[in-house]
């Protein structure tokens, strides 16, 4: 880190002849996914708008930094300037950002941009850098909904009973597989396939894009197109490098963000189209929530149940995120459920 801090301090001192500063982008996610291109879009703009005084360079599948939380210690250092990584990481640090481990919140990638974008999204970001001093939010990327896939196919909530899925590893998630009569499993990502086709677990949730990429509908063929949480990621500056910045290449950054957030949201949608076509024409059973299915599921996470002591997995989330909800909930009466 002092070594970065000193580049950039001597950059500004003699930016007329010190050559561009290397700042590293780091990130879990695949080459191929819609939030990488993204960072690419951001890198190029960066070194255009400051005319090549800084170049960014994207790491990604876990090349800098290993996993997620270490990605947020090293931007949270300096060591790296720029870092993504998913809401389920930061909300181990910000409480408010658990709701988005809530199934069903989030109705749609519609409603998703509405909280992001409006007053929600900008008091979620102030949140986070106030319960993170060491970071400034720079973009909001859409990843998708996650959605269910196993080995028999899930019509409604009275399939769930009895079956074993590797879920997201939230106190939330594992409420509502509990409600449903589900077994929550924790694996890695990419030892899923291998426990679907050894019969170790019975299926698991996802993001499309994601699914088509791990390829696990392979011995999960019948997928459950429910959305039931959105978890964006969110691409953060390092203070310790932004503060070093000028006010004129501060804005810059800001304005390489916003374009790079206005591709990753455009190429997501894209990607999940290309998705559904991969799983249709491999021959995967799609189930569609409508005709009061998705109404089922929904129920079961709003409703108390003896498996929580008769708490609803909402009553179990609301502790200090109550009006953040209800502000997410009436958002999303006018954004409806995808439509396929």
């Amino acid at each position: 880190m002092k070594r970065l801090l000193l580049c950039i301090s001597l950059l500004l001192l003699w930016c007329g002849s010190a050559e561009a500063v290397t700042l590293e982008l780091a990130s879990v996610r695949e080459i191929s996914h819609p939030t990488i291109k993204a960072d690419e879009t951001f890198a190029e703009a960066v070194e255009g708008v400051t005319d090549g005084m800084y170049t960014v360079t994207v790491g990604s599948a876990g090349q800098l930094y290993g996993d997620e939380k270490g990605i947020l210690d090293a931007v949270i250092r300096g060591d790296a300037a720029f870092g993504q990584v998913s809401v389920r990481v930061l909300a181990e640090a910000v409480p408010s950002l658990e709701v988005f481990a809530l199934p069903y919140l989030v109705n749609s990638s519609d409603h998703l941009q509405a909280v992001l974008y409006g007053e929600i999204g900008h008091a979620l970001a102030e949140t986070i850098e106030e319960w993170i001093p060491e970071v400034k939010v720079l973009a909001w990327y859409n990843c998708g909904g996650r959605c269910f896939y196993t080995r028999k196919q899930v019509a409604s909530p009275f399939d769930m009973p009895g079956l074993t899925l590797c879920a997201e590893n939230t106190k939330e998630m594992q409420n509502y597989l509990t409600v449903m009569g589900a077994k929550h499993q924790w694996l890695a990502r990419h030892t899923v396939y291998s426990a679907i086709f050894q019969g170790v677990i019975d299926g698991a949730e996802n993001d499309l894009i994601s699914l088509a990429y791990l390829g696990d509908y392979d011995p999960a063929r019948y997928i459950l197109l429910d959305r039931h949480t959105f978890a964006p990621d969110v691409l953060l500056i390092s203070r310790n490098v932004y503060d070093l910045m000028d006010e004129t290449v501060q804005a810059s950054i800001l304005s390489a963000a916003v374009d790079a957030e206005q591709r990753e949201w455009e190429l997501a949608q894209r990607q999940e189209q290309e998705a559904l076509k991969t799983f249709r024409e491999f021959g995967c059973s799609l189930t569609y929530t409508d005709n009061g299915v998705r109404e089922a599921f929904v129920s079961l996470a709003k409703k108390s149940s003896s498996a929580l002591k008769n708490k609803s997995v909402y009553d179990l989330a609301k502790t200090g995120n109550r009006e953040l909800i209800q502000e997410i909930e009436a958002l999303g009466k006018s954004y409806p459920p995808e439509d396929e």
